[in-house]
């Protein structure tokens, strides 16, 4: 993972979350994948805007949380969403 997104994910979740993103698995978590899909979309639309990315994040329980971050700071994910959400953009023009 790039320091850049690390520090931006830092800034997202706080310093707890991060190090608990960096040592715990998506399966040690009581998550939905899905769950994680979802939010990360959310986060991905609300680009541009911290407020509402920060209130997304603060009403998100510690699990989902954590595996938010685990699912972002995993490039191959993160990559996939980046391309389905401009694709995404692109059709609404």
């Amino acid at each position: 993972m790039s320091a850049e997104i690390d520090a931006e994910l830092l800034g997202l979740f706080g310093r707890w979350t991060m190090a608990s993103a960096q040592v715990k698995r998506l399966e040690d978590l009581k998550i939905d994948t899905d769950a994680i899909k979802a939010a990360a979309k959310r986060i991905i639309e609300e680009r541009g805007n911290p407020v509402a990315q920060r209130a997304l994040v603060d009403a998100m329980d510690d699990d989902m949380a954590v595996a938010l971050c685990i699912w972002l700071r995993n490039s191959a994910n993160a990559a996939e969403l980046l391309k389905h959400a401009k694709a995404t953009q692109r059709k609404r023009r």
